[in-house]
């Protein structure tokens, strides 16, 4: 290559280790992504590009940030160019001329396009880039909050879009943009009149041909948050493949397909490391178990179409969709993986490992799973044994489903002290402290978020306080309402527990806990044994609180 590209070593340790194998299969379309110049956190938005595309399978990213250093040798090595590169507010800001020239004539010649958010308010003075994108940050432009907003799909005949419902994603929406001569737009968003609005549709999706090659405009993006909306992804992706190939088939996510499978019987699914109740090609829950990640753990659970877990997300990548771990045991930590440059990935110095694990599967589709686990720091001997009994009944006609938590544990050391992080007041203690147990992380897709309590608490009061049942609700991508409910067993120890609660839009970080420990440690002694019994109800639609009530006495009269 005649140009120097850099790039970055932090993107490619951030991609899955299938990298170095996409490079090399010739079905792997290759996109450049030009940054480097930008008045939004291109550091951190370039990553999350290059993770995307590298872990959907279909692509392999490279990265400069001296895209001015271009020319059309440089981009022919590549399916598509992706940019998300701008020098607002500098609106005379140039790329020299064999750069200019190189990319329109990728274009022409055949090669993809695509451009998302503040790479649309660049290059006032190029006509051919302003005619080619379609709409730009005008002298009249403007946008309100970031707020989840529904976008409309306008256009469900075009291959990137086919096909494709409507969805919300929390984003700041531009107003009023300029417009090019015949723009072609795929998707729109009505801006509030209370948010900077017009009342309005506002074009956020575009289009364009050019010669032999194509271009797809991505307005919204404005970070990370965004970008990890599952519809936003789907548009990128499928809009990357589009424009680099003329052709989509990269698969809507189910939730985001109009028309839905007509298999709907019940079947089960097992893998070496998973286990789980499929509903035509839909996962309904998945158990999964004697993976990297440490330690088993459900993922996905589904409330109708919706995911109601999220995985290892960027921010506690050891946060496992529904899962239970302590957090020490005997000083030693068994929550998070160790981390460092010397330390291999899902590395934990606590061990928790499966002895036996067996699956009792019923007619009806509900299943019992039964797991002998033992508790040690690595290479030393066991601490705590655990049977643990999971029964999973089977979904409802409206979808509703439970899963029944039954756990013994059984000191086996001559002191077990099981442990969490302080609390403030204590020694060392942190905001954060109590947290340990039964926990789920909910899907970063949500929004609107809201809780059910038995007693009329205002909602950034719960965290910490002790009560039998908790209900944690939200709207989903497509904007309806699900939620999960967990019941403690009125014969835990430290019944009704004190719940751990996160609650914030702006990851999104949403997460919820019976945390045992969250006031004081247990001590146990050789031979002493602790019962832990839960029911986590997963619910698909809007429910009452009169509902819940009426579901948590089953449980506890059962």
């Amino acid at each position: 290559m005649k140009n120097l590209f850099l790039i970055l070593t932090v993107f490619i340790i951030s991609c899955t280790t299938s990298v170095k194998e996409n490079s090399r299969s010739s079905k792997k379309l290759k996109v450049l992504i030009l940054t480097g110049k930008n008045n939004h956190d291109w550091q951190a938005t370039t990553p999350q590009l290059v993770k995307m595309y590298n872990e959907s399978g279909r692509f392999v990213a490279s990265v400069t940030q001296k895209p001015d250093t271009l020319d059309l040798d440089d981009f022919k090595k590549f399916d598509a160019v992706v940019s998300n590169f701008t020098a607002w507010p500098e609106h005379s800001y140039r790329w020299p001329e064999k750069t200019e020239k190189g990319l329109i004539q990728f274009i022409d010649e055949g090669g993809g396009f695509v451009l998302f958010h503040a790479a649309s308010a660049a290059f006032y003075d190029w006509g051919e880039y302003q005619k080619l994108i379609g709409s730009t940050w005008g002298d009249s432009t403007r946008h309100g909050k970031r707020v989840p907003h529904k976008i409309v799909i306008t256009d469900r005949t075009h291959p990137v879009t086919k096909g494709m419902r409507d969805f919300w994603i929390t984003d700041e929406l531009w107003v009023n943009t300029k417009k090019q001569p015949g723009i072609k737009i795929l998707a729109t968003s009505v801006s509030d009149p209370a948010n900077k609005g017009r009342g309005l549709p506002e074009p956020v999706i575009l289009f364009s041909t050019k010669g032999k090659g194509r271009c797809f405009h991505n307005v919204l993006g404005h970070n990370v948050r965004a970008m990890r909306n599952a519809g936003w992804t789907a548009l990128m992706l499928r809009g990357t493949e589009w424009a680099a190939t003329g052709k989509v088939t990269i698969p809507l996510p189910l939730e985001l397909r109009t028309e839905q499978p007509k298999d709907t019987g019940l079947k089960w699914s097992r893998t070496d490391t998973t286990f789980a109740l499929v509903k035509g090609d839909d996962v309904i829950w998945q158990y999964n178990f004697n993976t990297i990640k440490g330690k088993p753990f459900f993922h996905p659970l589904k409330a109708g179409l919706s995911d109601v877990t999220c995985l290892s997300p960027d921010d506690h990548p050891w946060h496992l969709g529904l899962w239970f771990s302590w957090k020490y045991i005997n000083e030693v930590n068994y929550w998070e993986y160790e981390r460092g440059k010397d330390v291999k990935p899902w590395h934990f110095k606590g061990v928790t490992e499966i002895k036996v694990i067996s699956f009792e599967k019923d007619k009806d589709h509900s299943c019992t799973i039964k797991l002998d686990l033992v508790y040690h720091e690595e290479g030393k001997p066991d601490l705590l044994h655990e049977k643990r009994n999971i029964f999973i009944s089977s979904p409802d006609d409206s979808g509703k489903y439970f899963i029944d938590y039954d756990m013994q544990f059984v000191a086996v050391a001559d002191s077990v002290v099981l442990d969490r992080t302080p609390l403030p007041g204590e020694k060392n203690g942190k905001s954060y402290g109590g947290y340990a147990g039964l926990s789920v992380r909910f899907d970063q897709d949500f929004w609107h978020s809201f809780f059910i309590a038995p007693d009329d608490v205002s909602d950034s009061l719960l965290h910490g306080i002790s009560m039998p049942w908790l209900y944690f609700g939200f709207r989903t991508l497509t904007g309806e309402t699900a939620g999960t409910a967990i019941f403690d067993n009125p014969e835990n120890l430290n019944y009704p527990t004190p719940w751990f609660i996160v609650n914030s839009d702006k990851e999104p970080f949403y997460y919820f806990s019976p945390a045992i420990l969250f006031r004081t440690p247990l001590v146990m002694q050789k031979n002493d044994t602790l019962r832990l019994r839960y029911r986590v109800m997963v619910y698909p639609e809007r429910v009452e609180k009169q509902e819940i009530i009426s579901d948590q006495k089953t449980y506890i009269n059962n």
